[in-house]
C-alpha cells in the first residue's frame, strides 16, 4: 500500500532501506544529484508486505517519487523480463 511520506521521511526511508541494507547504489552522492535540491515534487512509500521485501527500487517521473521493496527472487525475475 502507497502512503505519501515528507521529503524528510522520504529521505530517512531511503537511507535506511537503500544504504543500511545493502541495496547498492544508493549513496549520499545519489540522493544529493537526484532529491536535496528539488522542489514542488511528491514522494510516497510502498509498505512492504513481507520480510523478504528487503531490495530497495525508486521510480519517478513527473514531479513523484517512489520507494518500493522487492524480494531479491523478484528483482532477480523483475530484470529477466
Amino acid at each position: 500500500m502507497d502512503r505519501e511520506v515528507t521529503k524528510q521521511e522520504f529521505k530517512e526511508l531511503f537511507f535506511k532501506h537503500g544504504v543500511a541494507r545493502g541495496s547498492g547504489g544508493w549513496t549520499e552522492s545519489y540522493w544529493d544529484n537526484f532529491y536535496e535540491h528539488e522542489k514542488n515534487a511528491r514522494y510516497f512509500f510502498t509498505e512492504p508486505t513481507s520480510p523478504d521485501q528487503i531490495r530497495m527500487f525508486l521510480s519517478s517521473g513527473e514531479g513523484e517519487h517512489r520507494i518500493f521493496l522487492l524480494s531479491e527472487e523478484a528483482e532477480e525475475s523483475f530484470f529477466e523480463r
